[in-house]
C-alpha cells in the first residue's frame, strides 16, 4: 500500500504507555507497597516497572555488558520483595555473597550448594534422597523409585559417553551402579555415592558383592543388571569395565569434601514451591567439571515441583524462580523445552542469561534453540558482536515505511551502556534507557 509515496507498514516502536500498561510499578526508593517479581523492563524518574507476569525470560549480554548489575541482581531483589522462591545458578558465588544477607533479613530460607568449595558448603544434598524415599513408600513407590534411579544414572554413567568413544563400557558400568543401588536399598542401608563408592572398592574387593549376588534369585532385576560384569570370566573385559566405573566416579573418590557433601540432604526440596526459599548453585566458572552437579540438581527440583503441584491443584502456592546465569557453561537440560511449556501453568518462571546466541546453537542446536527463544516472552538484549544474531533482532523488529530497519545491525552494534533492547510479550519492540543497576535499589548488598 502506498501513502503519499512511502511504503505503508505496521512496524514500529513501542510508546511508553504500551510498554507499560501490563506491567507492575514500584518505587525505586522505596521498600513499601506491593511487589511483583520479574525483570525490571522500563523506569521513569524513580518508579520501575517489572513483568510479574507467568513468562520467561531470555537475557543476552556479553562480557561486560552489565548483565548481572542490571538483571540478575535487581530480578532476586525483585522476587525477594514478592516473597517468591529462587533456584539461582551463581557460577561465582558472587549472587549469594551480595544478596544473602538481604535475604535473610526478608524471612528467607536460604541454602548453599558450594561446588567451587564443597568443605566449606553450608548445605548438602544426595541426589539419590529421591530414589530412597520413593523406595521407602513400599511396592507403590518402586516403580518412581526406578525411574528416578535410571534417570540419575543416565546423568552419572550412560550419558557421559564422550564423543567417538564406544558406549559399551559406560553401559556396563552404569548396570553396575544401578545393581549396586538396588542391593543397597534391599538390604536397607542408606544410598549415596559414597555408599555405591563403598561396595565398589570396599565389599567387591573382599568378597561381600559376590556372595550377595550369588544369593539372588537368577530372574530378578538386581542380578540381570550385576550379572554382565559378575559372570565374566575375561579379565582383560573386568578391568576395563572397572576403569570405567572408576573414572565415572574419580570426581567423587578424588574429593572425600564432594562425597560427604553429597551423602545427605539438609533441607526439603519440595518445601521451595510452599515457603518462601532461596537456593543458591555455586560452581567454579574457571572450570566445568561440577556443573553437570548443577544440572541434575534443576533437573530433580523442577520435577519434584511439577509432582507437588499436583497436591495443590496444578499451582505451586509459591513461585520459583529459576534464574539460570551462564546458562550456555551448564551441560544441557536435555527437556528444557518441555520445561518452559510446563513450567507457566505451575507457578514455575525461568531467567535464561547467556553470551551469545550462537553458544546455545552449540549447546542445544539451532532448532532447539529457537524454541527455546520462541518460549520467552521477554527477550532482552544488551550487546553482542554476533552478526547473524543482529540480524535476526533486527528483522524480528521489523522495517520502517521506508522499507530500512528499525534497528540496524550498525545500531544493535553500537548501543549505548544505558540502552536496552527489550522485545516484551506482544509488544512493539523498545530501546529502554537508564534502567537502574542494583546499587540504585533499597538493598543493602554484601562486599565480602
Amino acid at each position: 500500500m502506498l501513502n503519499d509515496g512511502l511504503i505503508f507498514s505496521e512496524s514500529r516502536m513501542a510508546y511508553e504507555q504500551e510498554l507499560i500498561e501490563d506491567l507492575a510499578a514500584f518505587d525505586l526508593k522505596s521498600s513499601n507497597g506491593v511487589f511483583k517479581g520479574g525483570p525490571v523492563l522500563f523506569r521513569k524518574d524513580n518508579i520501575c516497572y517489572t513483568d510479574g507476569s507467568d513468562i520467561h525470560d531470555l537475557i543476552i549480554g556479553d562480557t561486560g555488558s552489565m548483565k548481572t548489575l542490571k538483571f540478575v541482581l535487581p530480578l532476586i531483589y525483585s522476587c525477594a520483595m514478592a516473597n517468591e522462591s529462587m533456584v539461582i545458578v551463581d557460577p561465582k558465588g558472587e549472587l549469594v555473597r551480595k544478596s544473602g544477607t538481604f535475604l535473610e533479613k526478608r524471612g528467607y530460607k536460604k541454602i548453599v550448594l558450594n561446588w567451587r568449595r564443597p568443605q566449606e558448603s553450608p548445605d548438602h544434598w544426595n541426589p539419590f534422597e529421591r530414589v530412597q524415599n520413593a523406595y521407602d513408600n513400599g511396592e507403590s513407590g518402586k516403580d518412581d523409585s526406578e525411574n528416578y534411579l535410571n534417570d540419575l544414572l543416565q546423568s552419572l554413567f550412560f550419558g557421559r559417553t564422550e564423543k567417538g568413544k564406544d558406549p559399551y563400557w559406560n553401559e556396563l558400568s552404569g548396570q553396575i551402579a544401578r545393581g549396586i543401588s538396588k542391593l543397597i536399598l534391599k538390604i536397607g542401608e542408606k544410598l549415596s555415592m559414597k555408599s555405591i563408592i563403598e561396595w565398589r572398592h570396599t565389599k567387591m574387593k573382599d568378597g561381600t558383592l559376590q556372595n550377595c549376588f550369588l544369593a539372588l534369585p537368577t530372574d530378578s532385576d538386581i542380578y540381570q543388571d550385576l550379572a554382565g560384569f559378575m559372570n565374566l570370566t575375561a579379565e582383560n573385559t573386568r578391568t576395563c569395565i572397572e576403569s570405567t566405573f572408576d573414572q565415572l566416579t574419580s570426581l567423587f573418590t578424588a574429593s572425600k569434601a564432594l562425597t560427604e557433601m553429597m551423602s545427605d540432604t539438609s533441607f526439603k526440596v519440595e518445601n521451595i514451591g510452599k515457603e518462601k526459599t532461596a537456593i543458591f548453585l555455586v560452581v567454579p566458572d574457571e572450570k566445568t567439571t561440577y556443573h553437570f552437579l548443577a544440572t541434575l540438581f534443576i533437573t530433580q527440583c523442577y520435577e519434584s515441583l511439577l509432582e507437588n503441584a499436583d497436591l495443590y491443584g496444578g499451582v505451586l502456592p509459591v513461585r520459583v524462580n529459576f534464574i539460570l546465569e551462564e546458562f550456555c557453561n551448564m551441560p544441557k537440560l536435555d527437556d528444557i523445552v518441555a520445561m518452559l511449556t510446563a513450567a507457566r501453568s505451575r507457578n514455575i518462571r525461568f531467567h535464561i542469561v547467556i553470551q551469545s546466541y550462537s553458544q546455545m546453537i552449540d549447546k542445544y542446536s539451532e532448532n532447539i534453540s529457537k524454541t527455546v527463544m520462541d518460549n520467552c516472552g521477554n527477550l532482552i538484549y544488551l550487546h553482542t558482536r554476533e552478526i547473524s544474531f543482529l540480524e535476526y533482532i533486527s528483522k524480528l523488529a521489523g522495517k520502517n515505511e521506508f522499507g530500512r530497519p528499525l534497528l540496524s545491525v550498525s545500531r544493535l552494534q553500537h548501543l549505548k551502556k544505558n540502552e536496552t533492547v527489550i522485545f516484551h510479550d506482544r509488544c512493539y519492540p523498545m530501546i529502554v534507557q537508564d534502567l537502574p543497576l542494583v546499587f540504585e535499589y533499597p538493598m543493602e548488598l554484601d562486599v565480602l
